[in-house]
């Protein structure tokens, strides 16, 4: 599945001006310019941990942009069940993906940011399935109503 810019925009709630800002900022998404792009599932949890840090940490997408653009190469191409058992570390200097499962040590003399996955990834599904399910009822412009059934009559036709 791809995802349009503005269901993006609206997933995460953020405005024109921010994506403008982000794709000016982060490489990665600097080659998704056109009339219409469109961005896989992996880029979506790039960009909602992206949000996550902004609104969070403050932190500034434009100091930054190089890290992101890794975060980006990380995501792209992996489905959301492998990215929800990872958690991104951004370090002053790096930024990776790891594994939760995965046996790693945490450095101690580097400040490092945790941001998982898994919550990130949960909030995009329940916000997609809330819209896809009002989508496929629509909205009914009369209520129900039961109807009273008429007798059936034998041998006579209309």
């Amino acid at each position: 599945m791809r995802y349009t810019q503005s269901q993006i925009r609206e997933l995460l709630s953020i405005s024109v001006d921010a994506f403008r800002t982000w794709r000016d900022a982060v490489p990665a998404l600097a080659m998704h310019k056109g009339h219409a792009p469109t961005f896989t599932p992996g880029d979506v949890v790039a960009m909602a941990i992206v949000a996550e840090l902004v609104r969070d940490f403050g932190v500034r997408v434009g100091t930054v942009g190089d890290r992101f653009d890794r975060l980006f190469t990380e995501c792209r191409g992996r489905s959301w069940l492998s990215l929800e058992n990872c958690v991104a570390l951004i370090e002053a200097d790096n930024l990776r993906l790891v594994d939760v499962n995965a046996p790693h040590r945490p450095s101690l003399d580097t400040a490092t940011l945790r941001v998982p996955c898994a919550p990130i990834i949960s909030r995009l599904r329940s916000a997609l399935t809330a819209t896809e399910t009002d989508d496929v009822q629509g909205h009914l412009q009369f209520p129900p109503t039961s109807v009273a059934s008429q007798p059936e009559q034998r041998g006579k036709r209309a």
